[in-house]
């Protein structure tokens, strides 16, 4: 298992797939717009980031294939 920061746009993007991904055999998932998804994380969409930090990592097996995904939050006073 490998726990990778995402630090660019692939890494993003792989960040969505997961969730598509694990969730492509269930009838009853609704994917959510990747719009909705990256504003969580950017600075200008997200009024909670004006004072604090978000990262995010994602999990790959050790195929090297999408295994999960994990962020975090840091909200400043």
């Amino acid at each position: 298992m490998e726990l990778i920061e995402v630090t660019n746009e692939k890494l993003a993007r792989d960040f969505i797939r997961v969730n598509v991904e694990r969730n492509a055999g269930d009838p009853n998932y609704i994917r959510p717009l990747d719009k909705d998804i990256n504003d969580v994380f950017e600075r200008k969409t997200n009024k909670a980031l004006r004072h604090g930090e978000i990262i995010r990592w994602i999990l790959r097996d050790g195929d090297g294939m999408l295994a999960g995904r994990i962020a975090a939050c840091h909200l400043h006073p």
